[in-house]
C-alpha cells in the first residue's frame, strides 16, 4: 500500500469520533448532513473539576446511590458534573511519516491539539503501522457494537424525526458499549495512560455537549478498567466483557427523558438523546505527553 493511501484510510478513522455509519462528525461542525438539529447556542454551567486528580478518583467518592442487594452505584448527577474535560484548541493534523515527515495528498482533518500531538507521537513510536493499528481497533470497536447492537424498525415516539439519524448510533447502548470497547482495545494495545490521556482529549473539543461528554467519558473509563482486570483477554473476550457490563448497569446512556440514566435500566432501543448543549469547566486536558505503552 502506498504511502498516500494508506494516508487516506487512515483519516476517517483517526481523527473523527467513533459515531454513526462509521465516524461521528468533527464536534466543531455542525451535524448536518444526518439531519441532526444543531447546537443551541446557551452554555450549560457545569462545574467541572473539583480538585481531584482524575477521573478515576471521583469514581470512589462520588455520592454512592443504594441499590437492591446492597450494592452502590455513583451519584448521576455527580458523574455529570465531574466527568467533564476543559476545552482544547483546535489544529489541522494529518499523518506524518515518524510523527515529522507530512505524508503528500494527506487531506487536514480539525482535532484538538492533545490529539494530535499524541497521533504524532505514536508514529513517531509505532510508525504508520502504530496508527494503522489505531485505526483497526476503531474499526473493531464500530463493527462490533453495530452487530451486538442493531437498530432496527420504528424508532420510539419520543425520538423526533429530524434526529432518528443520530440516534440510532449515539446515546444509547451501542455507543456505551461502542467506547467502553474502543478503551479496553486500545489499553491493551497501547496501554492505560496513553488511552486515557487519548480518550479525555478526544472529548475536548470545544461545544461538545457535557451531558454527551459524561456519559463517553465514564464509559471510557468502565472499558479500560475491564482491560487492566482482564490482561490476557482476547478482544473477543473482553467484547464479551463489555456487554455483560452493559447489561449489568455498569455503563450510562440516556433515557427517554434525555438524562444519565444506567444502562440496565433503559431497554435496548429505547434509549433518549443528549440535549446538545455545550459545557463550561472540566479536568484540565491530559498533557499528551506520555508514550503508548501496552500493558
Amino acid at each position: 500500500m502506498s504511502i498516500s493511501s494508506i494516508g487516506r484510510d487512515l483519516i476517517g478513522g483517526i481523527t473523527r469520533r467513533l459515531g454513526v455509519d462509521g465516524a461521528e462528525p468533527t464536534r466543531a461542525k455542525t451535524e448536518t448532513a444526518s439531519g441532526t438539529a444543531p447546537a443551541p447556542a446557551a452554555r450549560a454551567q457545569v462545574p467541572g473539576w473539583d480538585g481531584r486528580d482524575s477521573f478515576e478518583a471521583s469514581r470512589t467518592t462520588a455520592t454512592a446511590t443504594p441499590e437492591p442487594g446492597g450494592a452502590t452505584r455513583p451519584d448521576l448527577a455527580q458523574i455529570q458534573r465531574d466527568f467533564q474535560t476543559a476545552d482544547d484548541s483546535v489544529v489541522s493534523w494529518s499523518p506524518k511519516a515518524g510523527g515529522l515527515i507530512p505524508i503528500p495528498f494527506a487531506p487536514e482533518y480539525d482535532v484538538t491539539a492533545t490529539e494530535g500531538r499524541m497521533l504524532d507521537g505514536l508514529a513517531a513510536s509505532n510508525g504508520l503501522l502504530g496508527l494503522n493499528t489505531f485505526n483497526n481497533i476503531k474499526d473493531q470497536a464500530l463493527e462490533t457494537s453495530s452487530r451486538l447492537y442493531p437498530t432496527t424498525g420504528t424508532p420510539p415516539g419520543h425520538v423526533p424525526e429530524e434526529r432518528v439519524g443520530e440516534w440510532r448510533g449515539q446515546d444509547g447502548h451501542r455507543d456505551a458499549f461502542r467506547h467502553a470497547y474502543w478503551n479496553a482495545l486500545m489499553t491493551r494495545e497501547f496501554g492505560a495512560e496513553w488511552t486515557q490521556q487519548f480518550a479525555t482529549a478526544h472529548e475536548g473539543m470545544p461545544g461538545n455537549p457535557a451531558d454527551r461528554e459524561a456519559m463517553d467519558l465514564y464509559n471510557n473509563q468502565v472499558g479500560r478498567q475491564i482491560a487492566l482486570d482482564n490482561p490476557n483477554a482476547s478482544p473477543e473476550e473482553l467484547a464479551t466483557l463489555v456487554q455483560q457490563a452493559v447489561t449489568d448497569g455498569k455503563m450510562v446512556l440516556f433515557d427517554q427523558r434525555g438524562q444519565l440514566q444506567w444502562s440496565d435500566r433503559v431497554p435496548v432501543n429505547q434509549h433518549g438523546l443528549s440535549n446538545l448543549v455545550p459545557g463550561t469547566g472540566g479536568q484540565p486536558v491530559p498533557g499528551g505527553d506520555v508514550y503508548a505503552d501496552p500493558y
